[in-house]
């Protein structure tokens, strides 16, 4: 695999080439070679090359047929010095992506604006600092397997609990930058991403409100904020939502994530690329996304032939085989039009069991479906967990119709559906649960809320 790496900010001190001697020999070493652009480096007299040549350095790389991707490995202030200089068409037909992340944040914002590509907000030299060995497995998952370990990120909300979306933003100083620019994106029903590495609150606050005067806040469909790392060091009574909150108006779902900024530890979020966010929270529970960050605890019982006897594509024969289905579940997250809703139930942070929505064909119905871990069971979580997601369905989905299956033996589970005002309407034949060795029955059970 061969990638280009640019540097479309500002140069880099020769200084420092060690570090970029061991960025490209780490990426060699994982199967990951090298071409660099021309200009990477700060000349005697510590000027960098204009716009012009970095935005020329850039195309080469794409043009390059060799090439699966670019890395951009700068940061800085003079990342928007090339956006003239991009060739947008060739841009827009090429299959690579495009890293990079802070400065670089007008880059991959006007490329979305113009091409509709999606870029990665991302810093490739991560995988040579603290976090390093994990960075390169991430990124290695991501680029070799298509996987989710590099952008699957936790969040917990600040207002309402689901938004939806294609997500744009990144840094908000460099993301401004764009303002009254032909590369501003339309903001209609996106979700802004915004973190910043340096900023105190009248800085961030200057920022907010020309956001709020350019109209931002009044088309966007929510908000998800990352990291403002000298705000939070010097801040802890105080937090940037508390800034926020004054310039949105309260209807606006927020989230905080705080895997995603300038640190070295940072994950990576897909600009241009549609995304759903959610938490759901009960008296005693929180269902969130499935992922694979759950992956033990999620074989723990799905692996468990008892706790799987009356389930129909269970017990797993593998963790592996759990981890797929994970990163299954996890990009339907990532689906403009998915089939599944999948959440992981979790008590005081425990991972107790799973419940789930699933589309009819039509669309008008959703399939509930739930396990537990039997370590959890008789509690009534699953029961408390179906309310609330029946609740969202209707509310946020607007769902109305539900059915639900289950083995004719399985008592606990139908319990539950009636307990939930669910009527049992067919009784089939032929079940054939995975571990078992004779078919059974199955009940169908229905509801209609009004």
């Amino acid at each position: 695999m061969l990638y280009g790496i640019s540097n479309c900010s500002n140069g880099r001190n020769i200084n420092n080439k060690s570090e970029i001697d061991s960025l490209k020999e780490v990426l060699n070493k994982n199967g990951i070679d090298t071409v660099f652009a021309r200009n990477i480096y700060l000349s005697d007299d510590f000027s960098f090359a204009i716009g012009k040549e970095r935005g020329k350095d850039l195309m080469e790389l794409y043009k390059n047929p060799d090439i699966e991707g670019i890395f951009d490995i700068s940061g800085g202030d003079i990342a928007n010095e090339v956006l003239d200089y991009l060739d947008y068409d060739y841009i827009r037909n090429s299959k690579k992506t495009f890293f990079g992340y802070s400065d670089l944040t007008t880059v991959i914002n006007a490329i979305y604006k113009v091409t509709g590509k999606v870029s990665v907000l991302y810093q490739v030299r991560n995988v040579i600092k603290e976090n390093g060995k994990e960075q390169m497995e991430n990124l290695k998952n991501f680029l070799f397997e298509n996987g989710v370990l590099l952008t699957d990120i936790d969040y917990t909300f600040l207002a309402g609990n689901y938004m939806s979306g294609i997500v744009v933003g990144g840094n908000i100083r460099c993301f401004l930058k764009l303002a009254g620019t032909k590369y501003f994106p339309d903001m209609k029903n996106k979700i802004l991403f915004l973190e910043a590495l340096n900023g105190n609150e009248t800085i961030l606050r200057t920022y907010f409100a020309q956001l709020s005067q350019m109209g931002v806040f009044d088309e966007i469909s929510g908000i998800l904020l990352g990291n403002f790392t000298e705000f939070e060091r010097d801040n802890k009574n105080k937090t940037v939502y508390d800034l926020l909150k004054q310039y949105i108006n309260k209807k606006i779902p927020v989230a905080k994530t705080n895997e995603v900024g300038h640190s070295s530890d940072s994950k990576a979020l897909r600009i241009g690329a549609f995304n759903r966010f959610c938490n759901i929270s009960t008296d005693r529970l929180l269902l969130k996304p499935l992922s694979p960050r759950y992956v033990d605890s999620t074989y723990e019982y799905a692996s468990d032939t008892d706790n799987t006897k009356y389930m129909f594509f269970l017990p797993v024969e593998s963790k592996e085989e759990s981890l797929r289905y994970l990163v299954r579940m996890n990009k339907e997250w990532m689906a403009e039009k998915n089939t599944d809703f999948e959440f992981v139930i979790l008590k005081d942070n425990i991972h107790v069991g799973g419940i789930s929505l699933t589309y009819s064909e039509d669309r008008k119905t959703l399939e509930l479906g739930w396990i537990l871990n039997k370590k959890y069971q008789g509690n009534k979580f699953a029961y408390e967990a179906a309310v609330s997601l029946l609740e969202f369905a209707k509310n946020v989905l607007g769902i109305t119709h539900f059915i639900a299956h289950c083995d004719a033996d399985n008592v606990a589970s139908y319990s539950l559906m009636e307990k939930l005002g669910m009527k049992k309407i067919s009784k089939t034949s032929g079940r054939m649960n995975r571990n078992a060795v004779k078919e059974s029955y199955e009940y169908t059970y229905e509801l209609s809320l009004k």
